[in-house]
C-alpha cells in the first residue's frame, strides 16, 4: 500500500497572484519514489480546519517554512497531530535554526527539522520511513543533532520541477485566468558575508550553477504558461556574463508570448558595468520604460563605515557610484536605493549623512529604508554578535505592509532591532521618524523640487531642511503633517513595544495594509490644498520666505493628481523655476505619462501610485 505525503508552502496574499512553491518542486522531483503518493500541495493559508479535513490519513506532511508562515505551520501542525498522532510532520527552509540542539522542546509537535539544502534529506527519508533517521546528513530529531549541513555541488543532480510538471496538478486547482507568481533560481549561493543576511552564511559562500539549457527551457515553460510574475531568487543578478544571455532570453520570451510580465532580481552588490548593460537591454527591448525590471537596485544598506566594517560588507566608493547613477539617469533607466535601519554603529546622525549622500548622488528615483530584521541563521543571529554590537532585540509581527488586512489572520513573527549601543530606542525611534519625512518628501515626491530650490537658492541641504521640518510638525499641533506624524509614530511604537501590526489601514477592515510613507501620501493627495497651506505656513515660519506660495506651487506642480487632466500650466516666477527644476521660463508645463488614470477607482489608483509604481517615480510630472 502505498504512503500519503502532503506538502505545505502557504503565504499571505499579495495583490491577486498565487505562488508557485519552489522548494517543495525541488524536494518532490528529487525524492519521489514508488512507494509514495503525492496527495496535495497546499499554497494559500486557509482556514487550518478546513487544510486538515481537506486530508486523508497522512504518513508524512511536510512545512516549507519562512518568516511568512512559521507560525500558521506549527499551528498547522498541531492540528494534524491532534486528528493523527503518528503521522510525521517534517520542517525545513532557511527558518529553521540549524544549531540549537534544544529545537525540539519549544516544537512539539514537529517530528524532523531539515538544515540547509533538503533534498537528499527528504530522498533519505522516504527511503527510511518511518524512521528511525539518526543517521540521516541535515535531519535534527528530537535525540539527535546532526552533523554541519553540506551543499550539493553538482546541481544537475535536481530535476526542474518546471519541466517535471510538478506545477501542472497546482494550477488545475485554480480557474485558467489565474495570474501565477513562480520563484526561479539560475543558481545557488553568494559570495558576499554580510553578517544581516542568513545567505551571507559560509555555508552559502560557493556558487552552484544550473545548467544554461535547463534554464532557458524553464523560460520557455514561463512563456507558455502565462506565468506573470517570476521571482528570481539567485543573490546577485548581473555577476556572471551569462546573466546578459538569460535577461535577453526573458525579453525575447515575453515579446513572444506576453509572458512573464516581471522578471525580480536581486542585483549584484557592486557589478554595475553589467548590471547597466541588462538594464539598457531591457528598457531597448521593452514597451515601457521599466520592461521586466522596476529599476536596479543599489542595494548599499549603509555608507557610513564604522557600520560596514561591522556587518562585513564593503560597497564602491561615492565617486564611482556617482558615475554609476549618472550614467543610469542619462539612459532614463530608473533605479532605487536601499538602507537599513538601525545597523550595528549606525547612529541617526549616521543615518542622515546616509540619505543626504544618496541626493548628493543624483539618486532621484527612490530610496528605501528596511527596518532590521535578525534571522537566526545569519551572524547576526547569534548570541556573542548581538552582545558585541549590544544589538536589543524584540519579537514582533512580521512586515506584512502592502498585504490585505485580515483581523483573522495568523500573525507571523520576526525579530527586530530595538536598539544598538550606539543608538538606544529613543533614538532608534527618531531615526524611523526622520526617514518617514525624508523618504515622503524627496522619494514619494511632495518636497523634491522644494529640496532643490532650497539648496540652489539658500544653499540648505535637504537632510536639514528635512529635519527642521519634522520639528516644525512636532510644534504645530494643527496641522495634517502632526496628525500624519503622530499616527506613523505610534504605530512603530505599538509595533516594538505591544505586537502590532506593521502598516496601517486607511479604508476600513477591507483594506491594505500600507505602508506608512504609501498612506501618508494618500492623505496628502487626498488633502493636497491642505497640505500646500502647511508647506506655505513651514517656509513662511523657518526662513521667512516672502515667494513660499509659488515655490509650493510649482514644487506640487511635480507631483501627480488623480483628477487632473494632464499637461498643465503653472504661472511661476523664472527664477524660482530656474533654480528648482533647471528651466528659467514663466510658464512651466507639467505632463504625465498615464493619461488613463482618471478611468480608475481612486483606491486602485493610489496603490499604483504609491505601492506598486513607487520605485518608479510615478508620482513624477515632466515639466517643460
Amino acid at each position: 500500500m502505498q504512503k500519503r505525503l502532503y506538502l505545505v508552502a502557504v503565504s499571505d496574499p499579495m495583490g491577486y497572484n498565487k505562488f508557485l512553491p519552489l522548494a517543495l518542486g525541488y524536494l518532490w522531483s528529487f525524492a519521489k519514489n514508488d512507494d509514495w503518493t503525492l496527495c496535495d500541495v497546499y499554497i494559500e493559508k486557509d482556514p487550518i480546519d478546513q487544510i486538515v479535513a481537506s486530508m486523508s490519513q497522512p504518513d508524512i506532511v511536510g512545512l516549507s517554512s519562512y518568516v511568512w508562515n512559521w507560525e500558521f505551520n506549527k499551528k498547522l501542525a498541531t492540528a494534524i497531530k491532534k486528528k493523527w498522532p503518528t503521522c510525521q510532520t517534517i520542517v525545513g527552509g532557511p527558518h529553521i535554526s540549524k544549531h540549537d540542539p534544544n529545537w525540539f522542546d519549544k516544537h512539539p509537535q514537529i517530528d524532523l527539522a531539515i538544515h540547509g539544502e533538503g533534498e537528499l534529506a527528504w530522498q533519505s527519508i522516504l527511503k527510511s520511513y518511518p524512521g528511525p533517521y539518526n543517521n540521516i546528513p541535515h535531519v535534527q530529531t528530537p535525540t539527535h543533532m546532526p552533523d554541519k549541513a553540506q551543499r550539493i555541488r553538482d546541481l544537475t543532480q535536481i530535476p526542474s520541477p518546471i519541466l517535471e510538471g510538478f506545477y501542472d496538478p497546482i494550477m488545475a486547482k485554480y480557474p485558467k485566468d489565474t495570474s501565477w507568481n513562480l520563484t526561479i533560481e539560475t543558481l545557488r549561493g553568494c559570495p558576499y558575508h554580510c553578517s544581516f543576511c542568513d545567505i551571507g552564511d559560509e555555508y552559502w559562500n560557493k556558487l552552484s550553477l544550473f545548467p544554461m539549457d535547463r534554464v532557458l527551457k524553464e523560460i520557455d515553460w514561463i512563456g507558455q504558461n502565462k506565468i506573470e510574475y517570476v521571482y528570481c531568487c539567485d543573490s546577485n543578478w548581473g555577476m556572471l556574463e551569462r546573466d546578459k544571455e538569460i535577461t535577453k532570453y526573458v525579453l525575447d520570451t515575453k515579446a513572444e508570448y506576453g509572458y512573464p510580465k516581471f522578471w525580480d532580481v536581486t542585483w549584484a552588490k557592486n557589478n554595475h558595468g553589467r548590471n547597466f548593460e541588462i538594464a539598457k537591454m531591457n528598457k531597448e527591448m521593452s514597451k515601457t520604460d521599466f520592461g521586466i525590471f522596476k529599476g536596479v537596485t543599489l542595494a548599499v544598506q549603509s555608507m557610513h563605515e564604522p557600520t560596514l566594517k561591522a556587518i562585513d560588507r564593503w560597497n564602491m566608493n561615492d565617486d564611482k557610484m556617482k558615475q554609476v547613477i549618472d550614467k543610469y539617469n542619462a539612459e532614463g533607466i530608473p533605479t532605487y536605493g536601499e538602507l537599513i535601519w538601525p545597523m550595528p554603529e549606525e547612529t541617526v546622525e549616521s543615518l542622515r549623512d546616509n540619505i543626504q549622500k544618496f541626493i548628493d548622488l543624483n539618486q532621484d528615483n527612490f530610496l528605501q529604508v528596511n527596518a532590521l530584521v535578525i534571522e537566526d541563521n545569519g551572524e547576526m543571529g547569534r548570541p556573542e554578535y548581538q552582545k558585541k554590537w549590544g544589538l536589543q532585540l524584540v519579537n514582533g509581527p512580521l512586515d506584512n505592509m502592502h498585504v490585505p488586512y485580515d483581523k483573522n489572520r495568523i500573525t507571523e513573527y520576526s525579530n527586530f532591532v530595538y536598539s544598538t549601543r550606539t543608538a538606544n530606542w529613543e533614538q532608534v525611534l527618531e531615526g524611523h521618524m526622520f526617514q518617514w519625512i525624508a523618504v515622503l518628501m524627496y522619494w514619494y515626491g511632495w518636497g523634491q523640487g522644494l529640496a532643490k530650490y532650497m539648496l540652489n537658492q539658500h544653499g540648505i541641504k535637504a537632510t536639514d531642511l528635512y529635519e527642521t521640518l519634522r520639528k516644525w510638525i512636532l510644534k504645530n499641533e494643527d496641522t495634517l503633517l502632526f496628525e500624519e506624524y503622530k499616527i506613523t509614530e505610534q504605530c512603530i511604537y505599538d509595533t516594538h513595544h505591544s505586537k502590532a501590526e506593521w502598516g496601517r489601514t486607511i479604508y476600513g477592515d477591507n483594506d491594505l495594509q500600507w505602508e506608512y510613507k504609501s498612506a501618508t501620501s494618500v492623505m496628502l493627495h487626498n488633502n493636497r490644498k491642505k497640505f500646500a497651506i502647511e508647506l506655505e505656513r513651514f517656509l513662511v515660519d523657518e526662513y521667512n520666505l516672502d515667494d513660499a506660495k509659488e515655490i509650493v506651487s510649482l514644487n506640487l506642480g511635480m507631483c501627480v493628481d488623480h483628477d487632473t487632466k494632464y499637461p498643465i500650466q503653472i504661472k511661476t516666477d523664472s527664477k524660482i523655476a530656474k533654480q528648482m527644476l533647471g528651466i528659467e521660463k514663466n510658464i512651466i508645463e507639467f505632463d504625465h505619462w498615464d493619461k488613463d488614470a482618471k478611468d480608475e477607482s481612486i483606491n486602485l489608483w493610489h496603490q499604483k501610485a504609491y505601492h506598486r509604481l513607487r520605485k518608479v517615480r510615478y508620482w513624477y510630472c515632466e515639466p517643460s
